[in-house]
């Protein structure tokens, strides 16, 4: 683990972000207000040093594979923006279970596995609502509380009429590239 020459150690790290809140794979998008671990591949990982850069990581560490350094049940809410697709999922899950408090948020933004950003090369997983809903590894940890769906460029192009007459959530799971990405939020199970 590395952190960014802006924090002198993890404790400081978390004072200043009070309640804590973490943006997994955050590359150099980071919301303000949360703590970003990321390992840096999607962008050309960095050796050695994680210089300060505004919206840019604190944390340097394998997501994959480390033990996120945030001590058991700290964390309010964990979120990710096309992270999970690249990810060893079952770690992620089971490092995010263990740092959320109880009832705490799990928020993932992914794009849709049924569309052009879906099926990307790069993606190690392709996401759909089902494998939240039936993965047994995400549903003994966390309980969906709501999925949202955004809808692609070309379905939003399509005439109005065929949108009015084909339902959406019928054609966001029927048809290719409707659906560009969903967002599931979901809280820690005990």
């Amino acid at each position: 683990m590395i952190l960014a020459d802006r924090w002198s150690s993890i404790e400081e790290l978390m004072a200043a972000h009070r309640p804590l809140r973490l943006d997994l794979g955050c590359g150099y998008v980071k919301p303000p207000g949360y703590v970003g671990p990321d390992d840096l591949r999607g962008v050309g990982g960095l050796q050695g040093q994680l210089p300060s850069v505004e919206g840019g990581p604190d944390v340097l560490l394998d997501l994959n594979e480390d033990e996120y350094p945030f001590p058991d049940g700290s964390v309010e809410e964990i979120r990710s923006r096309h992270f999970l697709e690249h990810s060893h999922l079952d770690h992620v899950f089971a490092q995010s279970h263990r740092l959320l408090r109880p009832g705490g948020l799990f928020v993932a933004i992914v794009p849709y596995a049924n569309s052009a950003d879906g099926m990307s090369p790069g993606h190690h997983v392709f996401l759909t609502e089902r494998f939240f809903e039936r993965n047994p590894s995400f549903g003994q940890k966390f309980q969906i509380t709501r999925i949202t769906y955004r809808q692609s460029e070309e379905w939003e192009a399509w005439p109005r009429l065929l949108r009015w007459l084909i339902p959406y959530d019928w054609a966001r799971t029927h048809l290719f590239n409707v659906c560009k990405e969903m967002r599931v939020e979901a809280v820690r199970r005990p």
